[in-house]
């Protein structure tokens, strides 16, 4: 993958895992108007690879829910993982991913 920066990968982790009426909603056209020196290929790659950051954020709430991690390891374990990406993305992540995971 191309080398984008912090506050564009930031920005499509917020647009991407927005709640209301774009929940879950293709985020191209969002970007391309806080970005317009983005492609709409760069904006499928940037879009692909954070959804794949927020659903790995998923799967280590789901470890914790099993016993195989403490509560704060998630958050240390995202952050080592996903250096890129702001706390406080890191931290709603994991909310959601400990709602999702004791469903």
């Amino acid at each position: 993958m191309k080398e984008f920066s912090r506050e564009i990968l930031n920005a499509a982790l917020e647009l991407a895992t927005e709640w209301g009426e774009n929940f879950r909603k293709p985020i191209a056209e969002r970007m391309i108007s806080r970005f317009p020196e983005l492609s709409e290929d760069e904006i499928s790659e940037i879009e692909a690879f954070v959804r794949k950051a927020e659903y790995r954020i998923y799967e280590i709430a789901e470890m914790e829910e099993r016993g195989e991690i403490t509560e704060g390891a998630i958050t240390r374990i995202a952050a080592e993982e996903f250096p890129w990406m702001d706390g406080g993305h890191i931290g709603r992540l994991k909310n959601i991913g400990m709602y999702y995971a004791r469903r």
